[in-house]
């Protein structure tokens, strides 16, 4: 299963469900809520996308990302909604993925598939649904140095949790290498006191030669206000952020308290060496 259109866009906007059966956070425990319109080759609200976080407990957190169609490209998609999720730890001054899930449903059909990392045996798993057993594991992987999902990779570079990055720098991040070895790339471009620009690169099927990029503009704070990308099959696509909507104010309580973090610039932050 791979994105849908509207799904590697809002990804894309920078880096870019308690996975693991605990209950769903009260609305309280939001601790941002981006919410984004998605233009199609200029056919406007042909569908949205939103990008939410909440505090699962001291030190645990549930990153979410979702996409759907609407209208015309809704009947078209076969109402195809994506959900893509991280329950994700703070270890190691970072946000660590526990479990990753993508999940798309599409004409009434459910496609799964959840990712399991074990940091105490080094390894990660995938694993999908077997009709009468529920899930079961279809590939393992070791886990040589940090490796992310999209969804992880997103939060730790929206909340400065990797360090300094120069415009003309380029930050390299080791994704989940299956079904392949997989490698996301931002390049930050201008910055000012208001915001800057930053393009990021993203292997996938959905666009052009499996390897496309998408173009980020954000403010002061970090907060993706604008992505553009072309796909495969659709042409150009624009996300918008809506004013109504949650941002997070200042860092999480762990990167508050630890002394070996440096507060994040009111620009950007976002290029420590984490693949060493």
């Amino acid at each position: 299963m791979r994105p849908a259109p509207v799904f590697g866009l809002a990804l894309g906007v920078w880096l870019l469900v308690a996975l693991s059966g605990a209950a769903t956070p009260p609305k309280d425990n939001v601790l941002e809520d981006l919410q984004y319109r998605v233009d199609i080759l200029g056919w406007p609200e042909a569908g949205v996308a939103g990008i939410v976080l909440k505090s699962l407990g001291p030190g645990r957190y549930q990153a979410e990302v979702t996409g759907e169609l609407k209208g015309i490209f809704a009947l078209l998609s076969g109402h195809r909604r994506d959900t893509y999720s991280t329950e994700m730890v703070w270890r190691e001054g970072l946000l660590k993925p526990v479990v990753y899930r993508e999940e798309s449903r599409r004409r009434g059909r459910l496609d799964l598939k959840e990712y399991r990392f074990d940091y105490d045996r080094g390894t990660v798993e995938m694993w999908q649904p077997k009709e009468g057993e529920g899930l079961v594991r279809r590939w393992q992987g070791n886990l040589k140095g940090p490796v992310y999902d999209l969804v992880s990779a997103f939060y730790n570079c929206r909340l400065g949790l990797l360090g300094p990055l120069e415009p003309g720098q380029t930050l390299k991040i080791t994704g989940i290498p299956y079904p392949e070895p997989e490698e996301f790339q931002l390049r930050l471009g201008s910055v000012t006191q208001e915001g800057g620009q930053a393009m990021v690169a993203i292997t996938n099927e959905i666009f052009e030669n499996k390897r496309g990029v998408v173009f980020v503009q954000y403010d002061g704070g970090r907060v993706p206000t604008g992505a553009w990308t072309r796909i495969l099959g659709f042409g150009k696509i624009v996300a918008i952020l809506l004013p109504a909507g949650k941002t997070l104010k200042g860092p999480l309580p762990e990167a508050a308290a630890d002394p070996k973090i440096s507060p994040a610039s009111p620009l950007i932050s976002a290029a420590k060496m984490i693949n060493k």
